[in-house]
């Protein structure tokens, strides 16, 4: 798909059906990561901003969640039909914002998030429940889902829309009102998707908040008005959400920092192994939480795997986002392409940079592609989430010590096993301490099914049925039958 540069939205506060500045003191400015050039900028947003929002969602939740499912459901649907009729728009906004490669963005990610939008406005019509029966003698008892009331989410940078949408849609299909805070640095598709979604909502029934996340985000997490707070982001801020969130205490739906491991046994078709695990790996250069990160290679196939590896590295087009050429754009920020940098070069001695490593010269916040072998597992580029187009390899001789070398980080979101043994890909994904686990194949995601992270990867599910259910409480209901 050629690439069209949209109109870009106005970034402000949606509250109570009616779009305001932020009232903060400080303006910030959104760049575009290919470039490193200003799109647009916008007023700051205080706790009173995010008071406003919460008191606009609890006055018009009730109302809503009145409605029957089926009712909630045709107003999602018409929002569905006509972000899908509007996508090349949303595909221009995430390419100028968060640097995603035209190509890419087209073929796979926008219409994957147009398919979330269809798959949650009618998924809350079919939740699940224990059977009603006579489990006490002389009382028939059945369970009732029931919204929970006001639904905070925070989104994070690397992929503003598809998180906006895994926590707008599912909320309020299940009858919540929203308060949705975007990264501060990427909320141009979020504030377009709110401004569409809008036109076919009740006011109040979905808010936005723009500004600061230690402002705004943290408002919201500590917010008595808030019955949930999603968050999507690093363990660190995780932490801090959950903190906030206790005190209330609020429930919280956390899915946090990764660093997937992904292990390579030595019967695997080497060629046709490492081009996927290359594309999982540099997918939105390397800014996924599941990115396909830490390859784990048994040692008798390590020199031929990491040849292959290194070969599908050649033919990776670093360049412009929009151009269709490209499969490699910018990391998000000046910021995050330092933090990468500084990973790569506070690397031990003893490692070595098989390919890439370097800033090529050009605007923009580019890295290659890099590999880099010999890193022991205590060293920051095994234990941390890099966040960069960056792949670590690292070998084994033995089952067990491929498992123990996955498990041997704090991060349990997601995982890979590499092998045509069945029976071996079972044992090993069995004993990978990750909520999310493929064999032969990495980073394969769907709005039907769940996912979240174990240890500090987060807890809670977005996605699938029991991503919906998140946004649910259980109520128990006995009735007398003397």
């Amino acid at each position: 798909m050629a690439f069209h540069a949209p109109s870009l939205p106005t970034v402000a506060n949606l509250i109570n059906g009616q779009w305001v500045d932020g009232s903060g003191a400080d303006t910030l400015t959104v760049l575009n990561p290919g470039t490193a050039e200003v799109l647009t900028s916008f007023a700051s947003s205080t706790v009173d901003d995010v008071d406003r929002a919460v008191a606009a969602a609890r006055a018009a939740q009730p109302a809503w969640a009145a409605l029957s499912a089926r009712q909630r459901s045709a107003a999602l649907h018409e929002i569905s039909v006509e972000f899908a009729r509007r996508l090349p728009e949303f595909i221009g906004l995430e390419v100028l914002d968060a640097g995603k490669p035209v190509t890419a963005a087209a073929a796979e990610e926008l219409p994957d998030i147009a398919d979330s939008v269809r798959h949650f406005a009618g998924a809350a019509r079919v939740l699940g429940g224990q059977a009603a029966g006579e489990y006490v003698s002389g009382t028939t008892t059945f369970v009732r889902r029931e919204p929970l009331g006001v639904v905070a989410g925070i989104t994070p940078w690397n992929y503003p829309l598809w998180q906006a949408v895994w926590k707008i849609m599912p909320a309020l299909a299940a009858g919540n009102a929203v308060v949705i805070k975007p990264a501060e640095i990427t909320p141009l598709s979020t504030v377009a998707f709110a401004a569409l979604a809008a036109q076919h909502l009740p006011a109040g029934v979905l808010n936005v908040v723009n500004g600061h996340g230690s402002v705004v985000g943290a408002a919201l997490a500590g917010h008595p008005g808030v019955n949930l707070v999603s968050f999507t982001g690093s363990t660190a801020t995780g932490r801090n959400i959950a903190a906030a969130s206790a005190q209330n205490p609020n429930r919280a739906v956390l899915e946090l920092g990764g660093n997937a491991p992904v292990i390579v046994f030595d019967d695997v078709d080497v060629e046709s192994a490492a081009e996927s695990i290359v594309g999982a790996a540099l997918y939105n250069a390397g800014q996924e939480c599941m990115a396909a990160t830490r390859l784990i290679i048994a040692e008798s196939v390590f020199e031929r795997f990491v040849r292959a590896v290194v070969d599908n590295l050649e033919k990776v087009v670093l360049g412009d986002p929009t151009d269709e050429a490209t499969t490699l754009g910018p990391l998000i920020s000046a910021e995050q392409l330092d933090r990468v940098e500084k990973l790569i070069a506070n690397r031990p001695t003893s490692s070595t940079v098989l390919h890439g490593g370097n800033r090529p010269d050009r605007p923009g916040f580019y890295l290659e592609p890099t590999l880099i072998s010999g890193l022991s597992q205590d060293d920051d580029l095994i234990q941390q989430e890099i966040f960069g187009p960056v792949l670590t390899a690292q070998t084994f001789t033995h089952e067990a010590e491929s498992v123990a070398l996955a498990n041997g980080v704090d991060f349990g979101l997601a995982g890979s096993v590499w092998t045509r043994d069945v029976g071996r890909g079972m044992r090993v994904v069995n004993a990978l301490d990750f909520g999310n686990v493929w064999i032969n194949n990495h980073l394969v995601v769907a709005p039907d099914l769940p996912i979240g992270g174990f240890n500090s990867s987060g807890y809670g599910k977005e996605g699938g049925q029991l991503g919906i259910e998140e946004f649910t409480r259980v109520k128990q209901i006995g009735i007398s039958l003397t």
